[in-house]
């Protein structure tokens, strides 16, 4: 499938979600496989104590990037009808301070029923602040 209609199912798909309109997400770049979000931050999304952005939004971001990279399959496989994390981790190597995060997400393995992916958290400089796993439950 062209990179194009990958990128056109992304944005009349999962970017309807309520979270990712509240929260602003869009797609950048999205091939099978793999995908690149881009979030403003706004301030309601700030720690108090050094102004970077919370730990709980790059934990969301990572779970929508690994997400979307793994509906870059899905939209092929009309036998899926949901899926669920089951399970989510992240390592904080530095604070955001930037007013724009990228999130990248890729598929590391995709089987039947688990799909694990991965997400860097890019902060507007392009350095990388964080990278975290997700696994996934598919429903047939």
């Amino acid at each position: 499938m062209a990179e194009v209609e990958i990128l056109e199912y992304l944005r009349q798909g999962v970017a309807q979600s309520p979270i990712w309109k509240w929260f602003e997400i869009r797609v950048e770049r999205a091939e099978e496989g793999f995908c690149r979000l881009a979030m403003p931050i706004s301030k309601q999304m700030i720690n108090l104590d050094d102004n970077t952005l919370h730990g709980g939004v790059i934990a969301t971001l990572v779970d929508e990037a690994v997400g979307a990279a793994m509906s870059t399959y899905l939209m092929k496989d009309t036998a899926v009808i949901g899926n669920t994390t089951i399970e989510l981790n992240v390592s904080y190597l530095e604070g955001v301070l930037t007013p724009e995060v990228y999130a990248e997400g890729r598929i590391l393995r995709k089987g039947r029923t688990l799909v694990v992916g991965q997400a860097d958290i890019l902060d507007g400089n392009g350095k990388l602040c964080a990278r975290g796993r997700a696994t996934y439950m598919t429903f047939r």
